[in-house]
């Protein structure tokens, strides 16, 4: 029976708003780290989850990939997007960047079986 993979979707996208700093509360350093590092190191140490799809603020992906995700070494974290204008857009963006994997990898399959 083939194993189930378990994505894990982190939204990061937020402005942090409400708790009027110019820093997204999730890039705010807490301990020399990022707050959003410990979450990524949370789900990278757990045996549970395979992949990990970040979804961050639109023009974040750079600093995303680069000061926190290849920074800290999180193996997991396949694809750092960028989030939409609310919430839920940004559900769907992490949603659907799965779909397409998984598009993606049954198109493969198809051709190569």
């Amino acid at each position: 029976m083939k194993k189930s993979r378990h994505i894990a979707i982190v939204l990061a996208g937020g402005r942090g708003s409400r708790m009027n700093s110019a820093v997204p509360k999730q890039y705010i350093m807490l301990m020399n780290r990022p707050v959003l590092s410990y979450s990524l190191e949370c789900m990278q140490n757990s045996s549970f989850i395979d992949d990990i799809i970040l979804v961050c603020g639109r023009d974040d992906e750079e600093f995303c990939r680069h000061d926190i995700v290849n920074r800290y070494n999180f193996t997991k974290v396949r694809s750092v997007i960028p989030g939409g204008d609310e919430r839920y857009d940004s559900v769907y963006n992490g949603l659907a960047e799965r779909s397409e994997e998984r598009r993606v990898g049954k198109e493969c399959r198809s051709r190569w079986s």
